[in-house]
């Protein structure tokens, strides 16, 4: 068939595929060309304009990634797409490709004397093509429902989350609403009872201290925890101010925390728990005292002048009164250890306020060389007396309850209860330095201010951090 013999159904094809550009193609402008050519033409602007076409698609999706309302989990559906286009859209074009250009062909096979072979190869690609669409079409249903009904759920379980994460957001700010009062009374309670401590020892035991025996900044540290105190109760208590002013107190750097740090290295070695624990056991067992017991275990630690009402003769025994004899005595008054009565003599001369000068007039001139010697050896005696005392003043009972107590405080301070032997033996401190002594001698005074006040030392130390 000549080129000028196209049938003019050809160039309605071509008008209803491009439009006015098809229109334009007048039979003319086709003379003289090859079928063939003709064809390549049209299949290459169909190319073309399938091409910009998806070019076209693709642009307004992804333009949809700019929209205010984009989430990751769209950009994540979106890279899992073809082009990034809805699922099915390249598959459907690509059909449509087959389509547009393969019906024609076969439309027109005789007027563009195509062969039977190419005429059956085309029926067939277009048969495999629509086949497999519209089978995929066919299953496509049950799979885009159960992508849909996946994606319900993962909405909801979104959903569902986001609800219990607001619900939990609500119900701890209603919460921290209605416990903020007793916040505010516990924290405010907490920096008294440590604003009260500090300033018994910064400015009533203070200047009675060595220098340097208290942290230089506790002064400021005090005027601070004031500041702080005062403006939670003009207004509204501002917590962290309150928490950063107690922390500063009951610190490493308070003074409280520094007198337990300088007054432990005094205490035995074999204090369960170590020197700082044996100073929290050694003062709960002073607070657990009763008064007459608590005065003597002050006198012992304070190596306070004698004084007679500390003891009860009547609870110390002839033979308790031999055993604790102390080397002055016991090398003096050694050939007199058998005598009857002795025991009895020595105990009553010995509690009485001129225990020296009665000794000395008894036994002096044939047993001591001068009454120096005698003092020395009495003062000694009575030392061990009081010790023996004390020691018996401290309970095993009284023992667990204190550990017992401290079991919440920071593990420095904390002891498994140690045996009677052990906890007595804290009363007997052992030598150190001047700055040592006056800081064990502090604490021992805090702890008779805070027995007045009827102020429980074991929840200092639960709070403080040696």
């Amino acid at each position: 068939m000549p080129p000028t013999a196209l049938h003019p159904l050809t160039f309605g094809l071509i008008a209803a595929i491009f439009g006015t550009a098809g229109a334009a193609l007048a039979p003319q402008a086709l003379a003289g060309l090859p079928p063939v050519l003709i064809i390549a033409g049209l299949i290459f602007l169909v190319g073309l304009a399938f091409a910009g076409f998806l070019w076209w698609l693709a642009a307004r999706s992804f333009a949809l990634l700019g929209q205010p309302g984009t989430t990751p989990e769209h950009i994540a559906a979106l890279r899992d797409l073809p082009m990034g286009l809805p699922e099915g859209t390249v598959r459907a074009i690509l059909a449509l490709i087959v389509g547009v250009v393969g019906l024609p062909l076969l439309l027109f096979a005789a007027a563009l004397n195509l062969s039977d072979a190419v005429a059956g190869y085309v029926n067939g690609i277009i048969a495999g093509v629509f086949g497999y669409y519209f089978g995929a079409r066919a299953t496509t249903p049950d799979a885009q429902a159960n992508r849909r009904v996946a994606e319900a759920l993962g909405q909801e379980q979104r959903a569902h989350e986001t609800l219990r994460q607001n619900t939990a957001t609500a119900i701890e700010a209603a919460t921290a609403a209605a416990t903020r009062p007793a916040r505010e009374a516990d924290a405010m309670a907490r920096l008294e009872r440590h604003l009260s401590l500090a300033t018994e020892l910064v400015e009533n035991f203070g200047p009675a201290m060595p220098p340097g025996l208290l942290p230089a900044e506790a002064p400021a540290m005090l005027r601070r925890a004031r500041d702080a105190l005062d403006a939670a109760r003009a207004t509204p208590a501002d917590l962290s101010r309150i928490a950063e002013a107690t922390a500063a107190l009951t610190g490493t750097s308070g003074p409280f925390a520094t007198l337990l740090r300088l007054a432990a290295p005094l205490l035995p070695a074999a204090a369960a728990g170590g020197p700082l624990a044996g100073v929290a056991l050694l003062l709960g067992l002073g607070w657990s005292l009763s008064a007459g017991a608590w005065r003597r275990w002050q006198a012992q630690l304070l190596e306070a002048p004698h004084d007679p009402s500390l003891f009860d003769p009547g609870a110390i025994t002839p033979q308790e009164a031999l055993a604790r004899l102390t080397p002055i005595f016991a090398q003096a008054l050694a050939s007199l250890r058998d005598t009857p009565g002795f025991a009895a003599d020595l105990l009553d001369m010995a509690l009485r306020d001129d225990g020296a000068a009665r000794i000395w007039a008894r036994w002096g001139a044939g047993h001591f060389q001068n009454p120096a010697q005698v003092a020395a050896g009495l003062a000694e005696y009575r030392s061990a007396l009081l010790a023996g005392e004390a020691a018996g003043d401290v309970s095993a009972e009284a023992i667990r309850s204190v550990t017992s107590a401290l079991s919440s405080a920071a593990p420095a301070l904390r002891a498994e209860p140690p045996d009677a032997e052990t906890a007595r033996a804290l009363l007997t401190p052992t030598q150190g330095t001047p700055q040592q002594h006056a800081a064990l001698q502090a604490l021992t005074l805090l702890l008779g201010r805070l027995r007045e006040a009827r102020q429980d030392p074991m929840q200092l130390l639960r709070e403080v951090t040696p």
